[in-house]
C-alpha cells in the first residue's frame, strides 16, 4: 500500500492556486516516482488502486479506492468514476471506479482512476479542511444537511479535454487540471519523447527538430511526421506501439503527442 506525499502552491484553505500545466506535470512526475521504478514506462491499474493515503501540503487523509461496484451519479446514471468526500468521515476521501465491462474497458478504467486521483490530489485537501470546520453557530446541524463533495467522470469524452488557458469556472478548471494530471502521470513528456526517439525509425516516422517557442520548455522542440504513401497507416501503427508501451489506448497517445507539441491538432483529428 502506498501513501503519496505531494506539495504545490495553495491558499490557506488548502485549495490549489491557479497552477500552470507545467506545475501539474511536475506534481504528476513526483507522484509517479513514488509509484513505479524509473525503468518502467507503464503505470498499472493495480499500482494506482493500492494507494491508501495522501499527504498533500501537510494534510493527511486516507484514500479509499473501490473498483468492484457500479458507480452512479446523483441522477442514478451509470458513470465511469467519482471522487468524493463526506464530512461525516473527515479523515478519508473515496475514489470509486465502475468495474470493467461493456462500457468501460481496462484502459479506460486506468485513465478514469488516474483522473479521479487527480481530483483527490488537488481538490480533496480543500474538502478535508472545509469539512473539519464543522457547522457554524447559525448553520443547520442536521446530518442530512451536511454537504458532501463529489466530482464525476461520466464518459470517455470527459477524459479527452485539454488544459485551457482561460477556464470558465472553478469546477471546469478542476476537471482540466485532473485531466492534465492523468496525462502527465500515465504518459510523461520526457518518457514519450524518449520512446518516440527509439521507435520512430522502426515505423518510417521522421523527427523534425526546431527551436522551441514554448517558454516553459526552451531549447529544441520536436515534430513527427509519417513518410511515404502509407503515412496515415504508419502513424496509426506507431501510435499503437507507443500505446502498448505506456499501457494506454491509441487515442490517449494522440492527445499526449499533440499536448506536447509533437503533432498538430489536425493530425489527431484524422
Amino acid at each position: 500500500m502506498a501513501v503519496l506525499t505531494l506539495d504545490y502552491r495553495c491558499c490557506d484553505r488548502k485549495r490549489p492556486l491557479y497552477i500552470k500545466h507545467i506545475e501539474v506535470e511536475r506534481i504528476a512526475a513526483t507522484a509517479r516516482q513514488q509509484l513505479v521504478a524509473d525503468s518502467i514506462d507503464a503505470v498499472s491499474f493495480d499500482a494506482l488502486r493500492q494507494i491508501s493515503g495522501l499527504k498533500i501540503n501537510g494534510i493527511d487523509f486516507a484514500l479509499e479506492v473501490s473498483t468492484d461496484y457500479a458507480v452512479h451519479d446523483e441522477q442514478g446514471n451509470h458513470v465511469f468514476g467519482v471522487c468524493e468526500f463526506d464530512p461525516a468521515m473527515p479523515d478519508a476521501a473515496m475514489v470509486s471506479i465502475s468495474p470493467v465491462g461493456e462500457s468501460l474497458s481496462e484502459l479506460l478504467a486506468l485513465s478514469t482512476l488516474a483522473h479521479e486521483l487527480g481530483h483527490a490530489v488537488f481538490d480533496a485537501p480543500g474538502w478535508v479542511v472545509q469539512g473539519s470546520k464543522g457547522p457554524g453557530l447559525f448553520d443547520d446541524i442536521e446530518p442530512t444537511m451536511q454537504r458532501a463533495y463529489r466530482t464525476t467522470t461520466p464518459d470517455s469524452d470527459h477524459l479527452s479535454k485539454s488544459l485551457s488557458a482561460k477556464p470558465t469556472t472553478e469546477e471546469h478548471f478542476a476537471e482540466l487540471r485532473a485531466n492534465e494530471f492523468m496525462g502527465s502521470l500515465l504518459v510523461p513528456r520526457q518518457r514519450i519523447i524518449a520512446a518516440v526517439e527509439e521507435l520512430a525509425p522502426q515505423h518510417d516516422i521522421t523527427i523534425h527538430r526546431h527551436p522551441s517557442t514554448d517558454p516553459d520548455h526552451p531549447g529544441t522542440a520536436m515534430r513527427i511526421k509519417a513518410n511515404g504513401d502509407l503515412g496515415v497507416l504508419e502513424m496509426d501503427r506507431f501510435e499503437k506501439a507507443l500505446a502498448t508501451r505506456f499501457g494506454v489506448n491509441p487515442r490517449f497517445i494522440q492527445v499526449r503527442l499533440n499536448r506536447y507539441g509533437l503533432t498538430t491538432q489536425e493530425a489527431t483529428m484524422r
